[in-house]
């Protein structure tokens, strides 16, 4: 398995930038419509009704619509189809048309199961139709999935280690072990999956675009709104060059430049991933809290452990929840893997720089935690489960269908990766080796031949948003303003800093822009703007380490909040779902258990020992809609006591009250 930087929003799955192929565009209009016409007999929902339209399972607030499109859009005489799934939740006032979503992803992102109207202004609610869909191949939509191969795949990439020589495939050997590793990948994959090979090549990017085509024809609308995020701006892209007549505007969030090459867009993406964690370390550095912690300079800690992991895996026990240790090893792919996907946000990165800081004391616990998340590993067995909501298969076969990686034989394919990421090596200090996934589409049986670049999108007559992050490390910011600048009708919106995606976060820059043209079909003044609301900050404020022993504390109530800190901040509860009941070891001793709850989550603590000598047994739970979370617990330790502690969020107040060591307490903040 070759280190892949995933297009992703929400979901983490490793690949690069790629190119995507773009089929012939249509000519564009000669003036823009803003808003789209209601179809004739009775709008979105009648419509949905003769469609066959039923309440989506995964996700209740949508109708989803099954329709059937040509396998290949492309060759009228092949009439075989496949079935897509489209989810729409019609506007709530009059009808202005379809927003539809290319969300969240990937490539192998589901927009159903991960969709939602959260992001949306209730303008855009009143008057537009918000549709997500499953691309073919994944979720409801035909899914095609090779998880035994995958899974034997990517679990050998975790645990091997490079101590031959440099960083990358240096050695003979190493190549040799690379590219059989990658042909026998492909060679499962496309056994398990159980599909004729040729037919891989129709679950490309191209494909996708012509079946939005194909729902539009079924709604019968005219033109519609489309929106697309991170790899969903190559299905946006790709369908705007084909179909421009059909769009009223278009939305690019997190923008891949598909006239690069995919080594072009590798190399780019590696430095973008580089310039973010350097800016994150370097913006510890610049924190009194967060440089107390790393107890020296952020970025020599960094290279100092990572240099450690790649001579030698560092080893570690894991605290399980029954209160045994698992004996692990903490490889250099493990440890870049990890850095990697706590980039894509400000919360990410200030939870990576809380486990660097504890890694550099000796405790890789943390760092291990981390790692779990994002390699959707099972804690207890370090066994691969993957993330429900998103598919490897579809994932590597959607980037080699739509990219050559090189052009030529599958033997000259396999030389000019193997040459071009040594060439590479070390040109990146931090975060290399994506060009190496050129082996795994030397071996996939729908790559094309030949590199195709596309042309650049000039969308005339489209009103086109594209929305852009100086620190987005997966869709790097060069990438969208090269985009922006070949655009007709394009309009930048941008922050100084920032995250991967900028929509529908809450932040007047840019939804207030869009959301205006899509009600009022009012445009902005300017062409290009620094989305000022959303400042400059690299990571989310620091939150300290907190104190190991509970005589460290002041009183019982900051030893709580501390735990409450801790709690939350810890990788399996950040990145909860909250789905099912999820057991966790507690830092020294115990275990701590949460879920859902009756009107939020629900906690228990059993012997749960954050803080030393403070060990928590009883229940707990978070009110949603009150935002108060309350502990109910017996305390051992240093001292005994039975003791309830409330975190009122919405007021910014906590309190303890209770027995504690013999006292009576009482304590408020």
């Amino acid at each position: 398995m070759k280190k892949r930087f995933a297009f992703l929003t929400v979901f983490v799955v490793f690949m690069l930038a790629c190119n995507f192929l773009v089929p012939t565009p249509t000519p564009a209009p000669e003036e823009p419509v803003p808003v789209t016409e209601v179809p004739a007999g009775g709008g979105i929902s009648t419509k949905l009704e003769e469609l066959g339209g039923t309440p989506c399972e995964e996700n209740p607030d949508f109708t989803c619509v099954t329709i059937q499109v040509p396998l290949n859009h492309f060759d009228s005489a092949n009439t075989e189809t496949i079935e897509v799934v489209f989810a729409v939740s019609p506007a709530t006032g009059e009808r202005k048309g379809m927003f539809v979503q290319a969300f969240p992803g990937g490539p192998g992102g589901e927009g159903i199961s991960s969709g939602g109207l959260g992001w949306f202004s209730e303008g855009i609610l009143e008057h537009y139709d918000i549709v997500y869909f499953d691309q073919r191949g994944i979720g409801l939509s035909n899914p095609l999935a090779c998880p035994n191969a995958y899974a034997a795949d990517f679990l050998e990439y975790l645990n091997e280690s490079d101590q031959a020589g440099k960083e990358g495939y240096d050695t003979p050997e190493e190549q040799k072990k690379a590219i059989e590793g990658s042909r026998k990948y492909a060679e499962n994959c496309v056994a398990e999956i159980g599909i004729e090979p040729a037919k891989l090549a129709f679950f490309g990017t191209d494909q996708v675009a012509e079946d939005i085509e194909s729902f539009r024809q079924a709604i019968g609308d005219d033109k519609f709104m489309l929106y697309g995020v991170s790899y969903g701006t190559a299905v946006a892209q790709t369908y705007a060059a084909a179909h421009p007549d059909h769009l009223s505007g278009l939305v690019l969030d997190g923008t891949i430049d598909l006239t690069l090459t995919g080594v072009e867009g590798s190399l780019a993406q590696e430095k973008a991933f580089d310039k973010v964690l350097v800016a994150t370390l370097e913006a510890c550095n610049a924190d009194e809290l967060c440089k107390a912690d790393m107890g020296g300079d952020a970025v020599a800690i960094y290279d100092k452990l990572a240099k450690q992991a790649s001579e030698n895996p560092i080893s570690y026990e894991f605290p399980l929840p029954n209160g045994e240790k698992a004996k692990r090893t903490f490889t250099f792919n493990q440890w870049e893997y990890t850095t990697a996907y706590q980039m894509y946000s400000l919360s990410g990165r200030m939870l990576f720089l809380r486990a660097l800081a504890a890694a550099n004391r000796g405790d890789f616990i943390p760092m291990a935690r981390l790692a779990y998340q994002q390699l959707t590993v099972d804690p207890l067995t370090f066994e691969y489960v993957g993330d429900d909501t998103f598919s490897d298969t579809m994932f590597l076969s959607v980037l080699c269908t739509d990219d050559a990686y090189f052009s030529g034989t599958q033997d000259e394919k396999v030389a000019k990766t193997i040459e071009a990421g040594q060439a590479s090596n070390g040109t990146v200090p931090r975060l290399d080796g994506s060009v190496y996934t050129g082996l795994d589409c030397a071996f996939w049986p729908s790559s094309p031949a030949e590199e195709k670049p596309a042309e650049p999108l000039v969308a005339e007559g489209v009103p086109t948003f594209v929305l852009n992050a100086t620190l987005d490390p997966a869709t790097p910011f060069e990438e969208g303003k090269a985009v922006f600048q070949n655009l007709a009708d394009g309009y930048h919106f941008y922050v100084e800093g920032g995250r991967h995606s900028i929509y529908g976060w809450g932040y007047d820059c840019p939804d207030k822009y869009i959301t205006d043209f899509m009600v009022d079909g009012t445009l902005p003044s300017e062409r290009e703007m620094v989305c000022e609301d959303w400042g400059t900050d690299v990571t989310r404020a620091y939150e300290p380490l907190s104190k190991q022993n509970a005589g460290d504390y002041e009183n019982v109530l900051e030893t709580f909040v501390a735990i409450d800190t801790e709690i939350s901040l810890q990788a399996e509860y950040f990145y909860s779902s909250f789905t099912e009941d999820t057991p966790i070891a507690c830092p020294f001793g115990g275990s701590f258990t949460f879920g859902p709850g009756d009107l939020g989550e629900a906690y228990t603590f059993e012997d749960c020992e954050y803080v030393k000598g403070f060990a928590l047994t009883g229940s707990g739970s978070y009110d949603y809609d009150a935002s108060i979370l309350t502990y109910d617990v017996q305390v051992s330790g240093d001292k005994e006591g039975s003791l309830v502690y409330i975190d009122d969020a919405a007021n910014g107040a906590f309190s303890v009250k209770g027995e504690y060591g013999g006292e009576t307490i009482d304590l408020s903040r």
